[in-house]
């Protein structure tokens, strides 16, 4: 007789149906790029389809069936894509908005808003999402369904505070979309909104649920009352922005959004409490499908949360759930196929890209490594490991191409963190459910709710301390392939000999947080600098060498740690001479990182500081501001700093304000004589401002212009072309809602002979002594 088979190891593969399949990730590939040219609706459209019918005929010639069943669905999904976006251009209400015409709306709000509060030059302003119903412009009448925004701006942004599923009416003005957009128009409100009907009964119950748990939590702490709802169910009009910085800074930003994890976790918990009452079979299958159904109401039923519950659902069968592992990735495959002809637009979405290969990591390695880890560590240890380093490896280049940065703290914040989510997530659904039927006590397990995530908090905030818990890296072609070869590697035949091995897990994870406090010399950078552009954000801090550790720095940006980093990576160990160009939040802000600098010896400050001085506080033991005015000439080392302009210009009232054109005007212009260069810093200094100083007959040629209000669209062009400067750099924040920089202000300088560098595309910018050279930090 022979023997009985045994169970298999944990290092070999368990069965025939965990072999991966491989067959449909080409055409699911092609789907995808497919549609995301089709939705631009444009020439590339007719060359992708025309090269796939000619891949297609010759696959079916040569009888190679995968080839030609891939071009097939290439063609498909390509036509699929073009025709909505054809189908959205061409509607009635798409051509009103090219033309700007004025619309009367009837709509259905299909979504939350969302909200921006005032900021600067910039209005409250609020997005909301709608089907349109009925429109009518111009004499005539549409009716139909078809998806728009409708934007407002200042007290009208209040105005949009409208319940998801009910029918609104109102006027505005269509614009034209963004490109490739999902919708037919943008409408800018010009008139008050009346609802002319309620939500339905379910989009009711929704909405009630999510405000229920939002009261709920509405006695925490404003960290802990912001997180519960994002994490339950995604809704993030509380969140802090510290908060939402600290998880893009430790990897948990997926905790904090409508993702496959919010619903792999809400799927667990229901089933697992489902199973403890004794469902079983088609019971919990069906309940399965229920909770799905509730979980893309309660999100709002939008092409994201549709790919959500999508991806939720193959990830958690990649992790046990489902009996077949190895059918994994063929589902995703299909999923793929499926989302992008349902929704074309998805395959232009970042979410969409992350959640796919998400999926595609912990399908490809997760499950391996899990197993291969209970070896030596429980099934709950094991899991928290292996599924968060296998969806950052997968996702890292996709991550970095927007991000410019590699979050080492990503995988110890995870793992860390994630023993807390499912208690958050169950009380946080009982909290809402609570809140249906007894808001007090809905109250008190709020109040749990918020406690559970409180730790997250915490983990968040150290692993965001860390001195270096992200690296920056530039996001180019080449960076991005290098590292996408290098996760791949690792993640394809280091780490299977890894993760057996408890004593190299642990070693790994000790390397990380060793990484977290020291990130690796950049190549290059900053070279033999003379003047540097700090990445400080939206904000301006400008460095001047005056030695071999010392310099000269004009404003401090907006927060301390960006300029810390910024210090520390040029050797900076001595500040002889600090420039104030003007005290507002964005050029004092990071005073405080000016402590840890010795020999700070002059301060010098616009003559109407006095009127913001309590922004010294921050600055701790600084010398006493002194008040630089035109003419004063300071040596300091190997540098030469001359102020051009200090105080109001003649005839402008200078009032306070953060965003008054005086003050910015009356702020510090000065012309700094390094390395055989010429830099001009010119703080926020505006139009009245620049004009003054050609007038003043002072001479402005300049080889480095640090472009005045971060490149904002007041801009003298007389002043630009009067400094001549071959280089331009701009000190802006990554998607600033400023609109910075003017394409206008871009304009002038490119017509001045400036090639211009920006802090949000390159990170910071160093420019070589004597030379045209420029250093990027990405």
């Amino acid at each position: 007789m022979g023997q009985r088979p045994t169970q298999a190891s944990p290092r070999s593969s368990t069965s025939e149906l965990d072999q991966i399949d491989l067959r449909l990730v080409f055409p699911a590939i092609g789907a995808w790029a497919a549609a995301g040219v089709g939705v631009g609706h444009d020439r590339w459209t007719g060359l992708v389809l025309g090269v796939a019918i000619v891949v297609g005929v010759l696959a079916a010639w040569r009888r190679v069936w995968l080839a030609c069943g891939t071009a097939a669905i290439v063609i498909g999904s390509g036509l699929v894509a073009w025709s909505w976006a054809g189908a959205l251009a061409s509607s009635q209400p798409a051509q009103w908005a090219a033309s700007g015409a004025f619309v009367e709306v009837t709509a259905r709000v299909s979504s939350d808003v969302r909200s921006w509060e005032p900021s600067g030059n910039r209005p409250a302003m609020s997005l909301l999402p709608v089907h349109l119903a009925e429109v009518s412009a111009r004499g005539e009448n549409w009716l139909g369904s078809l998806p728009a925004v409708v934007r407002a701006t200042g007290e009208q942004a209040a105005d949009l505070n409208l319940p998801a599923g009910s029918t609104v009416h109102f006027v505005a003005i269509a614009t034209s979309p963004e490109v490739a957009d999902r919708s037919v128009a943008t409408l800018l409100l010009r008139g008050p909104v009346s609802v002319v009907e309620e939500p339905g009964i379910g989009a009711d119950i929704a909405n009630r649920f999510r405000s229920g748990l939002r009261d709920a939590v509405a006695q925490s702490p404003p960290e802990q009352a912001g997180l519960v709802p994002s994490l339950v169910v995604g809704d993030t009009a509380r969140l802090p922005d510290h908060i939402v910085e600290s998880f893009r800074s430790t990897g948990l930003s997926h905790l904090v959004a409508v993702s496959g994890t919010n619903f792999s976790l809400l799927l667990v918990v229901a089933l697992a409490v489902a199973r403890q009452v004794g469902v079983r079979g088609w019971t919990l299958r069906l309940l399965a499908v229920g909770v799905a159904a509730g979980f893309v109401v309660v999100c709002r039923a939008e092409p994201s949360v549709l790919r959500a519950a999508a991806m939720g659902l193959i990830a958690l069968g990649s992790t046990g759930l489902a009996r077949h592992r190895g059918r994994g990735v063929r589902t995703l495959c299909v999923a793929v196929m499926v989302l992008v002809v349902v929704d074309p637009w998805l395959a232009r979405s970042v979410g969409f890209a992350l959640s796919v290969c998400a999926t595609a990591g912990i399908l490809w390695w997760g499950s391996g490594w899990q197993r291969a880890m209970r070896q030596w560590a429980p099934g709950w240890l094991a899991e928290s490991l292996a599924i968060p380093l296998a969806a950052q490896l997968a996702t890292q280049p996709v991550v970095t191409a927007i991000s410019g940065q590699v979050s080492v703290v990503a995988l110890v914040a995870n793992v860390a963190a994630g023993p807390f989510v499912g208690p958050v997530t169950i009380l946080g659904l009982a909290a809402g459910l609570l809140s249906l039927l007894s808001p007090p006590l809905a109250a008190v397990v709020g109040w749990a709710a918020g406690w559970c995530v409180q730790p997250i908090v915490i983990i968040a905030s150290l692993g965001s301390s860390a001195p270096a818990a992200t690296w920056t890296l530039r996001a180019t072609p080449a960076t991005l392939t290098l590292l996408a070869a290098i996760c791949l590697v690792t993640a394809q035949f280091v780490l299977p000999a890894v993760v057996p091995r408890r004593s190299l897990v642990v070693g790994l994870g000790v390397a990380l947080l060793v990484a977290a406090f020291r990130a690796p010399a950049q190549v290059g950078w900053p070279g033999d600098w003379a003047v540097v552009a700090c990445d400080v954000g939206q904000g301006g801090a400008v460095v001047i060498r005056a030695g071999p550790h010392a310099a000269i720095l004009v404003d401090t940006g907006p927060d301390a740690d960006p300029l810390d980093r910024c210090l520390a990576s040029l050797g900076v160990r001595q500040i002889p001479l600090l420039v104030i160009t003007h005290p507002h939040a964005d050029h004092i802000g990071g005073l405080a990182a000016i402590g840890p600098v010795e020999g700070v010896r002059m301060l010098l400050t616009t003559p109407v500081i006095d009127r913001n001085a309590s922004w010294i506080e921050a600055a701790g033991a600084l010398p006493t501001p002194q008040a630089t005015s035109a003419g004063e000439v300071i040596q300091v080392g190997e540098a030469r700093w001359t102020t051009l302009a200090a105080g109001p210009v003649p005839g402008a009232l200078v009032t306070e304000g953060p965003d008054n054109a005086a003050e910015n005007d009356a702020g510090v212009v000065g012309l700094v004589e390094v390395g055989g260069l010429r830099v001009l810093v010119t703080g926020d200094l505006e139009v009245a401002g620049q004009q003054a100083l050609v007038a003043s007959g002072q001479e402005l040629s300049a080889d480095v212009l640090v472009v005045p209000h971060h490149g904002s669209p007041r801009q003298d062009r007389d002043f630009l072309c009067a400094v001549g400067a071959r280089i331009a750099l701009i000190q802006v924040g990554e998607r600033n809602d400023y609109g910075h920089p003017a394409a206008s202000a871009l304009a002038l300088l490119s017509q001045c002979g400036a090639q211009v560098f920006r802090t949000d595309q390159h990170g910071a910018l160093a420019v070589e002594a004597g030379a045209d050279r420029v250093v990027t930090q990405r």
